[in-house]
């Protein structure tokens, strides 16, 4: 009976993680960074990149609170939900920015000096940029009541493994989304080149408009 009990609470882990990752900031966040990403497998490991970042913060935070019992301050959940909002505010400038300036090749009276990163530099920058918002926003939202509420529990070792799962859910989740998103980006990238632009557009300007509301927010709270 207590390990069928035990069974169900991982698989509620692992459901509710799978929620988790269709918070509105975190497709707001993993959209922006996969715009100017046309390859499926890039996108899938730079969504597993976020969540991993992401279940990492959990499982820490949880080690903390499960095993050594320490009360963590909801200032800190404060200060992770503010800087997930100003990494929205920057993710969404960072795709905006190429929409409003472009770079013209032809222009022959300004000499620009290129720095040219190799695919393996392009590939972890961005991978780095995946793992650090996803580490930034695993204390918002319902992954922080996840916290509070694991406190309830009578095995430490349940819980932690019950992050994990969570975590699980989490990768899948973003993972699943990170499809959508790539299919969508390569599609009218090679097609629709108007509606791609529109795309990144509406995209950037979401994540700097969800980014300000966050901050106001936290602002509000304190």
């Amino acid at each position: 009976m207590a390990e069928a009990t035990s069974i169900l609470i991982l698989l509620t882990g692992f459901a509710l993680g799978f929620v988790h990752s269709f918070d509105p900031d975190h497709v707001v966040a993993v959209s922006t960074l996969l715009c100017n990403n046309t390859s499926l497998r890039k996108s899938i490991v730079s969504a597993a990149a976020w969540g991993g970042g992401h279940s990492i913060t959990l499982f820490l935070v949880g080690l903390l609170v499960l095993a050594l019992r320490v009360v963590i301050p909801v200032s800190v959940f404060t200060l992770f939900e503010f800087a997930g909002g100003v990494l929205l505010v920057i993710l969404g400038i960072l795709v905006i920015k190429p929409l409003i300036h472009p770079h013209d090749n032809q222009d022959s009276t300004h000499t620009h000096v290129h720095v040219h990163l190799t695919d393996s530099g392009e590939r972890h920058t961005h991978l780095d940029r995946s793992a650090v918002t996803g580490v930034l926003q695993g204390l918002g939202g319902s992954a922080a009541l996840m916290l509070v509420t694991l406190t309830t529990v009578s095995s430490a070792g349940l819980g932690l493994v019950f992050i994990l799962f969570f975590g699980a859910g989490v990768i899948l989740g973003m993972v699943g989304i990170a499809c959508l998103i790539s299919s969508l980006i390569a599609f009218t990238a090679s097609r629709l080149e108007k509606v791609h632009k529109a795309i990144k557009a509406v995209t950037g300007s979401a994540s700097i408009v969800f980014g300000v509301f966050i901050i106001v927010q936290v602002a509000v709270q304190l």
